[in-house]
């Protein structure tokens, strides 16, 4: 059982991931409850965090226990108050348990699953999404959503991490 493709896909992930989890660490408060993109910061973190069941939760399978109602997680409304800004010790505890997840799914594909049908994802999306697919939407949906946190960093002039 061969696991080189699905090897190099998940340091994709590891990656992209791993950069969202070093930007919850840098990223100073007043960043962190600041409204960049539509949305507070620290939203776009939980989203790209949360989304991680989307991606590899089976069919009919259990959601990982959320922080906030899915209108936060899905990015369809924006919190009123500063206040439900989550500390970063709380996140950073929730990304590590969601990349958890992620690589769980992971290690269990081998390259010949990936081009089948992952059927959780797709009776989610309501189209068929085959696991390398999926992978690649893991990396890729965590690495636009560091784009858009660090350009908030980077437009308050701070280093971003990406």
């Amino acid at each position: 059982m061969s696991r080189a493709i699905v090897t190099n896909l998940q340091g994709a992930f590891n990656r992209s991931f791993g950069m969202l989890e070093q930007f919850i660490e840098v990223c100073p408060w007043d960043a962190w409850v600041k409204q960049f993109g539509g949305w507070p910061v620290w939203q776009q973190v939980y989203h790209a965090a949360s989304s991680i069941d989307l991606f590899v939760l089976e069919e009919g399978g259990q959601p990982s226990p959320p922080l906030f109602e899915p209108e936060i997680g899905g990015l369809k409304k924006v919190p009123d108050e500063e206040l439900t800004a989550p500390p970063k010790a709380v996140m950073q505890e929730f990304a590590a348990a969601m990349k958890a997840k992620a690589n769980a799914y992971i290690d269990g594909l081998s390259d010949a699953d990936l081009a089948q049908k992952n059927p959780g994802l797709s009776a989610r999306v309501k189209t068929d999404m085959t696991h390398a697919v999926t992978l690649a939407m893991m990396a890729g949906h965590a690495f636009y959503h560091l784009g858009a946190c660090d350009a908030a960093l980077r437009d308050q002039g701070l280093k971003g991490v990406f």
